[in-house]
């Protein structure tokens, strides 16, 4: 048999395709291991370190900074609720922590379930910052970078539409009847399907254990290896995160130019996104996987970025995704993680508002998706003609804003 030039082209041009591929997906793991090594390290600046986990949480043995409380400890007007939720959220770069944090002041403090509420809102706010940041990888390539940041901030205006309509709605109601409507139906639904008793366990975070090798060489590199100390260290692990999210993003966006092939091509617009539906089951059901609707959501920036899928195709995706978040949130309500019967019920109807906050947004703002879309390939275009209002919209929209808006309420009160 006389294997012809043509034949071994296409050999190599196949052992090509399947190199990279596998280069995309050490790629990938380099992307979920520096996103999971920067909010590691934010996580850890606030922490305190005095905390001890054998004795009960008190005023005294308080398992975060003094900071972190005072911050929250404002939480009991709406909108600084909201704005409370967005910076917990963009700072420590996880809406399961801001709710999770949430249940424990509700219990502890006077902060009230109806309060709590529009913390969880901003919190579905906040963590649209990751997929926002990551589609900066493609800022020095025009029309990709207008593509990634248009498909990134579609999840940021979805959220921020869907609070627009519920917030108002949530707080006239409680004035009129001592009750919103998240509030009521969550507690409504908390009641229906928690019964007080532990009903399953916290679903394992597969991409967690996954990456924590990774976290945690990095973290032992910087302070047995270069003799760190806990503060120092944990600032560093928030820049090595970054810049390992960053290089693997590039590298990920240049990887997947060149596999713009025919057949990647369709499987990405024939299997994964053919319709709307398919698109949102794919969204909720790796988010469920995932247990980060963050992470899933930015995985699909550097294929806009890279011509592979439209913002009309990302946009069903990102509301399964912001609906799967939601699942693995109540199934971890309802395991055996909270103190007290009382703390159990109240994660349960906090969980049950995030989703009912998701669910009705999108059931008003789906069928008039061109909305929100529209807006962000308006802002999209806007920021690729000046591409420093890019960073303008991210540090004052995620960070300055609601830290203003807390100080101001601080001052004030």
């Amino acid at each position: 048999m006389t294997i012809t030039t043509s034949d071994r082209a296409g050999a190599q041009s196949r052992w090509k395709t399947w190199a990279r591929i596998l280069l995309v997906v050490v790629l990938l793991y380099g992307f979920l291991g520096g996103m999971r090594t920067m909010s590691h390290g934010l996580k850890g600046l606030g922490k305190n370190p005095e905390f001890d986990e054998s004795h009960p949480v008190t005023a005294v043995n308080r398992p975060y900074r003094d900071i972190v409380y005072d911050v929250f400890a404002y939480a009991d007007n709406p909108l600084v609720g909201l704005f409370v939720g967005i910076l917990a959220t963009s700072l420590f770069q996880s809406s399961s922590f801001t709710t999770s944090f949430t249940v424990a002041l509700v219990v502890t403090t006077p902060l009230q379930l109806h309060q709590a509420v529009y913390v969880v809102m901003g919190a579905n706010i906040g963590t649209c910052v990751t997929n926002t940041g990551v589609s900066f990888a493609h800022v020095r390539r025009r029309h990709e970078f207008e593509r990634a940041f248009g498909s990134a901030i579609v999840h940021d205006f979805f959220n921020l539409l869907s609070v627009l309509t519920l917030m108002p709605i949530e707080y006239a109601l409680y004035r009129l009847t001592g009750q919103g409507l998240l509030e009521r139906l969550s507690a409504w639904a908390a009641g229906a399907f928690y019964g007080g008793a532990a009903v399953g366990e916290k679903p394992t975070n597969f991409l967690k254990e996954a990456v924590e090798p990774l976290v945690h060489g990095l973290e032992g590199g910087l302070t047995e290896g270069l003799g760190l100390g806990p503060i120092v260290a944990e600032a560093a692990l928030v820049l090595v995160g970054m810049g390992l999210l960053f290089a693997s993003l590039v590298l990920i966006t240049r990887t997947l130019r060149r596999l713009v092939l025919h057949r990647v091509e369709q499987f990405f617009d024939k299997v994964l996104f053919r319709n709307a539906v398919t698109a949102y089951i794919v969204g909720l059901s790796l988010t469920f996987v995932v247990q980060s609707s963050s992470i899933v959501t930015s995985l699909a920036v550097p294929m806009v970025g890279a011509g592979l899928l439209t913002i009309y195709q990302v946009f069903p995706y990102t509301l399964g995704a912001n609906l799967g978040t939601t699942f693995t949130a109540l199934v971890a309500s309802f395991a055996t993680s909270a103190d007290t019967p009382e703390q159990a019920a109240v994660g349960v109807a906090l969980a049950f508002s995030h989703m009912l906050f998701n669910i009705l947004g999108g059931a008003v703002w789906y069928p008039a998706r061109w909305v929100p879309i529209e807006m962000a390939r308006g802002v999209a275009r806007k920021v690729c003609d000046a591409k420093r209002y890019a960073a303008v919209y991210v540090v004052i929209g995620f960070f300055v804003l609601p830290a203003g808006v807390i100080v101001l309420f601080w001052l004030l009160g």
